[in-house]
């Protein structure tokens, strides 16, 4: 590929009138390095902007077509200007300054250069392509079995993290039903095939292989966990085997997990290999022990399992890498072989190496080999030093937050992360007892599950962990056997720095001290909220602070649950403007009530309620205040309705007699309508009389509340005005 790369990205294409290809397109790859790196820099660009005007930071709405997508021809750079419009439409938040697409470096770029190329080889004629995956399957490899020091496997590259485990399993289907390739599910009829699955290991493994081969439940048999070690009971696993035996049932496949997530626990896979072995089953091994070997830097290699999967995705931290899935072709079927299948075993035996034979044309195929470009173009931009240094300093990272959490008193469920084992031990027992993960919790000393409150205390702990301490990525997972836990994987995420894990120290020792003293005021909480008539302590689902209580004043027990919810929740914000710690919540049954959060080991509780009790006082008696008003001015309003009415009576009754009405309006004028008033002081409607002869006396001109106006003129001063006017024409005349 040559250095200087043309500037236009159209500028590969020939004119439409030229039959000659450019010199661009006579390359391999038509300066589709350049293409793709200024696609990836443009759409960076564009996430990574935050310094806006202020009138592009404001979120603009979301604009989705309802029609059809009848898309019309585009230049290349109006693509990649849509391209970029749907990153920003598509942010789930839209205010949030975080870009959507995470850096690259120049590894990365190469990766996902290597998917563009991957796509230009099917135009490449049928054989050449075959060749050309052989060679990029066969070296990558030869470079994956020796860095992670295995021996005697295929290798079968996949996008689906368990498309691999399917294929293999199918294979093994295929080897021990050789009706099975005619017959499909039917051919599990008289005899099911049993797969063991330890309970400690995820549960969606199992049903996804179930689900994708057609197998039925009932094929899942789970193994405990042994009582001391906390690991697949092996004595327990043989036992199944004899009992699946026993019942014309298949033992094919044991799946084991080794320093995976969530706890990260071991297995002696020695003694494992050995009954597997002897039970004629398939061990296909997991987790994040296997990357341990590249960080021993050792030159033993082991072969004990079947089959493995290994993700270097997540442990090179490069996306768009393949996972790869390594395994063993299965030996024939022999006449002594007690799981033989049917009574027809002599006919069978001969086909069922051949029927997992023909499993394989999956594994093998062109498409399946070329899925390795990207893993060995990573390979060739990193170097294998390198990425082997990003496991060792995953370890690392690992061993130092364990000694980080163990020194500050928290439980930690894991294992010892490796990569610092003494040279005694062997790779095998050193992957059996490693974990990649850190696995701990804040629980009561001496307990194996902690009460359900600690779960509570665990996620507060976890979800201020990922606001404030960024250097490492903490999740929140739930377990069966321990509750709530907190994960550290840095293999999954970021590496614990050795400069900032002082910082993550002390901002560790800080949530410590607050939980440690939230639960030793919790129960003193409690019974100083009982000497307290008048406050109730309720429980709040999911609440990990103090508690909640609801303030029910005295006399207010037969009070609606709707005034009760309306005082507890003006209580909340009166306290709030003394304490952001004050919180409105609900109880079990939908009730506001106010909620202590977090304290620290100086809180007073005693003072804390007090202050609760005199908002809460001051709040009642506005409340009260209001609601007295309120019966004043309903008494007032029935009052002066009923006057109203009453005077309407009155009237219409001399409405009855109008010619009357007529000599006595004329004789004595009436006096203006007789008016009320509501005196809010003392409940009570007064007549308007004397408001309206204030008012009369201060409008006219000899009242002294308001002097006669020096600019009106008198009577005699517009006469004269008048005759001056009428004089005025005849003068001009």
């Amino acid at each position: 590929m040559e250095d200087s790369a043309p500037s236009d990205l159209e500028s590969n294409k020939p004119s439409p009138g030229s039959d000659e290809p450019s010199d661009t397109d006579r390359r391999p790859f038509g300066g589709l390095e350049f293409q793709v790196s200024e696609v990836v820099g443009r759409l960076e660009a564009v996430a990574n902007a935050t310094e806006t005007v202020e009138e592009e930071k404001k979120p603009e709405p979301r604009k989705v077509s309802a029609g059809f997508f009848e898309p019309e021809e585009m230049p290349m750079d109006e693509i990649l200007k849509v391209l970029e419009d749907l990153v920003l439409q598509t942010d789930p938040s839209c205010e949030s300054v975080e870009p959507p697409l995470l850096p690259t470096d120049a590894v990365t770029r190469a990766a996902i250069l290597s998917h563009s190329i991957w796509a230009l080889f099917a135009r490449l004629d049928r054989s050449h392509k075959a060749r050309l995956g052989v060679q990029i399957a066969t070296e990558t490899t030869r470079w994956m079995t020796h860095m992670f020091r295995i021996t005697d496997y295929s290798a079968y590259y996949h996008q689906e993290p368990l498309e691999g485990l399917v294929r293999v399993t199918r294979m093994l289907l295929y080897h021990r039903y050789p009706r099975y390739l005619e017959d499909g599910s039917l051919a599990f009829v008289n005899r099911l095939p049993s797969i063991y699955s330890c309970v400690a290991s995820p549960l969606g493994v199992v049903q996804h292989l179930c689900r994708q081969l057609g197998l039925p439940l009932d094929c899942v048999r789970p193994v405990p966990v042994h009582p001391t070690s906390r690991t697949m009971d092996l004595e327990a696993l043989e036992k199944l085997c004899e009992e699946d035996m026993n019942l014309d049932r298949i033992p094919l496949l044991v799946l084991g997990e080794v320093g995976a997530p969530p706890l990260g626990m071991g297995l002696p896979l020695a003694a494992l290999s050995e009954i597997c072995k002897r039970r004629h089953l398939h061990l296909h091994l997991r987790g994040h022990a296997l990357a341990l070997p590249p960080a021993m830097g050792r030159d033993q290699t082991y072969s004990i399992a079947d089959s493995l999967t290994l993700t270097p995705a997540q442990w090179f931290g490069v996306p768009g890498l393949p996972t790869v899935t390594f395994y063993k072709i299965p030996e024939p079927i022999t006449a002594n072989d007690h799981n033989a299948v049917g009574p027809t075993a002599t006919k069978v035996l001969s086909s069922s190496r051949e029927a997992a034979l023909a499993a394989l044309s999956g594994l093998t195929a062109t498409e399946a080999r070329l899925a390795a470009l990207p893993l060995w173009t990573c390979a060739r931009a990193a170097g294998a030093r390198r990425l082997a240094r990003r496991l060792e300093s995953a370890f690392r990272a690992a061993r130092a937050a364990r000694a980080l959490l163990a020194n500050a008193d928290l439980k930690i469920l894991s294992d010892s992360p490796g990569g610092d084992e003494p040279p005694n031990v062997d790779i095998i027992e050193a992957m059996s007892q490693a974990s990649a993960c850190v696995a701990f919790q804040f629980a009561p000393p001496d307990v194996e599950k902690p009460p359900p409150y600690f779960d509570k205390l665990n996620s507060w702990l976890g979800q201020v962990l990922q606001r404030e301490a960024d250097m490492i990525s903490i999740e929140v997972c739930e377990t069966e056997s321990h509750g709530i836990i907190l994960l550290y994987s840095p293999l999954e995420g970021t590496l614990l720095e050795e400069e900032r894990v002082e910082l993550l120290s002390s901002i560790v020792e800080a949530q410590l001290h607050v939980l440690h003293a939230t639960v030793a005021l919790k129960e003193p909480f409690q019974q100083r909220v009982a000497r307290h008539p008048c406050l109730k302590l309720v429980h709040v689902p999911g609440w990990a602070g103090l508690g909640g209580v609801r303030y029910i004043p005295p006399g207010w027990d037969g009070a609606p649950e709707e005034e009760l919810n309306s005082l507890n929740t003006k209580l909340v914000e009166t306290l709030r403007a003394t304490d952001s710690a004050f919180s409105c919540g609900d109880d079990e049954d939908g009730h506001a009530c106010v909620r202590f959060g977090m304290v620290t080991a100086d809180t007073d509780v005693d003072e804390l309620l007090d202050l609760v009790i005199s908002a809460g006082k001051e709040v009642e008696e506005s409340s009260k205040v209001l609601t007295d008003m309120t019966e004043v001015l309903k008494k007032g309003i029935e009052a002066a309705q009923a006057e109203l009415e009453r005077s309407a009576w009155q009237e219409g009754l001399l409405r009855r007699v109008p010619v009357v009405g007529r000599v006595v309006s004329w004789w004595a004028p009436p006096a203006p309508p007789a008016g009320r008033r509501l005196l809010l002081a003392h409940g009570t409607l007064q007549p308007t009389d004397d408001i309206y002869r204030y008012v009369q006396k201060k409008d006219s001109p000899e009242s002294p509340e308001e002097p006669a106006r020096a600019h009106s003129p008198t009577r005699q001063q517009q006469q004269q005005q008048q005759l001056a006017l009428q004089q005025q024409p005849a003068q001009q005349q």
